[in-house]
């Protein structure tokens, strides 16, 4: 119980203060963790799934923003992002989900964006590959950074969790 208050209590004070992480532009390729749980890892969504023996099982929908390189072509560039949602026990092993989808939105600063999808029955972690549109111009003039929001989706005996991620992405 007391775990799952800290849980609440981390979840608000991310969502008060902004989730929005910078990523360093040339090197970082590591996950992104919108939400950081007292137990280190990675997501937000927890709620009490049906135990065995009466018990409760405490599940976690973990959702994560990835950047992974970039492309060029002509005089443009823009960023390749991989978006995931996994679902997981209280010690962190995956757990099959009866549903679990990820959508994920990669917005530029000229009003234009990119969209992935996926979805599984009795899955554990769904994951996209997309990319964002092309920029062009000299890098630090602002619409170079790209915004990506994901929402992350699972279902398990009946009870529904969300979590959702966002992050910008400056390409250099």
């Amino acid at each position: 119980m007391l775990k799952r208050a800290a849980q609440i209590f981390l979840t608000l004070i991310l969502a008060i203060s902004g989730t929005s992480l910078a990523v360093s532009p040339a090197y970082a390729f590591d996950v992104i963790c919108p939400i950081e749980v007292g137990d280190g890892s990675c997501g937000g969504g927890s709620d009490p799934g049906g135990g065995a023996g009466g018990g409760y099982t405490t599940y976690t929908l973990q959702g994560a923003i990835e950047n992974q390189g970039y492309e060029t072509s002509g005089y443009g560039k823009r960023v390749k992002i991989r978006g995931y949602s996994r679902f997981a026990d209280s010690s962190n092993n995956r757990v099959d989900a009866d549903y679990i989808n990820v959508r994920c939105y990669a917005y530029d600063m000229l009003g234009g964006y990119t969209t992935g999808y996926d979805s599984e029955n009795n899955g554990a972690l769904v994951d996209i590959k997309f990319a964002s549109n092309y920029v062009y111009g000299v890098a630090g003039g602002g619409y170079r950074t790209i915004t990506v929001t994901c929402s992350h989706y699972a279902e398990k005996n009946g009870v529904q969790y969300n979590a959702t991620s966002n992050t910008q992405i400056d390409i250099p």
